[in-house]
């Protein structure tokens, strides 16, 4: 018991300086006896950040007679903020569920990242999506499985990436009297579109934004701004496309936005790979829905895609 106290304390110890830049509306941090779950409400790469900064500072901080590793699992998913019965936040939901169980295939000292993770921050950076690497499908509890990724990045790796992503938005909130609720009514009207990486990419229009009415300008096609961040970060890459005639401006858009529904704005990247291997749009609906784990998603996909 005096040993499992005193990691405890040292583990609290090595958190709470992480997360004194970020404010208080900006994460939910909960404890979970044998450890802590943290739910970022910020950009992808702060969650990343945090898990490599806690178990670096975790090894190279602790004393002799405390010795232990940790490990992360990290996803991106929904949930649901609550308060508990002492009145404090809580968060429940799949996103936090998925994140437990992507913890539970890591071993000591390893961080293990979800798909869906991987996808979104992949798309903000080739330097990113270097950082790790993929370990294939594993199955959990009741059998379901996750596409799992592995942090694979290194101090030296990191020192050319900016790690302290939220400043800039921390920054730009002080320099711009946004209007709470105007920002709440853009990000609630996004994530009907592509669903909750609307507020990741609030927060980061945020950054460029003077104004409100800017803020909309750039948000207004989304899969605009995504691909232009994109061309910022990333070398060109070069997407054959297919010479099939079927494969219509009209029909592809409506497979982005089809596939997005369920996966997020990698959607456009996956359509384009799609309509390059596709032979016919039966083999394309069959690409596009063999990304999809959940068997009634498939389906929804399928029928969606079908529809004239």
């Amino acid at each position: 018991m005096r040993e499992q106290l005193q990691i405890k304390k040292h583990l609290d110890d090595q958190i709470r300086p992480l997360l004194k830049d970020l404010a208080d509306d900006d994460y939910i941090l909960l404890d979970r006896g044998d450890g802590a779950a943290v739910c970022f409400l910020v950009d992808p790469e702060t969650a990343f950040f945090f898990a490599f900064n806690l178990r670096e500072s975790i090894r190279i901080s602790h004393a002799d007679s405390v010795t232990y590793e940790i490990r992360i699992g990290i996803n991106l998913g929904p949930v649901k903020i609550v308060f508990d019965v002492n009145g404090d936040r809580s968060i429940i939901g799949e996103g936090i569920n998925c994140a437990a169980r992507i913890m539970d295939f890591a071993g000591a000292g390893q961080i293990y990242v979800s798909r869906s993770f991987y996808d979104v921050i992949g798309c903000l950076s080739q330097e990113y999506a270097e950082l790790f690497s993929y370990l294939g499908k594993m199955t959990g509890k009741h059998k379901r499985e996750f596409e799992v990724y592995e942090v694979t990045a290194t101090k030296d790796s990191l020192k050319q990436i900016n790690s302290t992503p939220q400043q800039a938005t921390s920054d730009r909130r002080q320099a711009v009297d946004w209007d709470a609720s105007a920002l709440q009514d853009i990000e609630q009207e996004l994530t009907e579109t592509i669903g909750p990486i609307a507020r990741i990419l609030v927060q980061r229009a945020m950054r460029e934004a003077d104004s409100l009415h800017q803020l909309r300008e750039i948000l207004a096609d989304p899969t605009i701004y995504i691909t232009r961040n994109q061309a910022r970060q990333n070398p060109p890459v070069k997407i054959r496309t297919s010479d099939n005639s079927q494969f219509d401006a009209t029909f592809l858009k409506k497979a982005e936005q089809s596939l997005s529904w369920f996966i997020g704005p990698i959607a456009v990247l996956l359509v384009k790979q799609a309509a390059s291997r596709a032979t016919d749009q039966a083999d394309f609906a069959q690409i596009l829905a063999s990304e999809l784990d959940d068997e009634r998603e498939k389906l929804e996909l399928l029928s969606k895609l079908a529809a004239r």
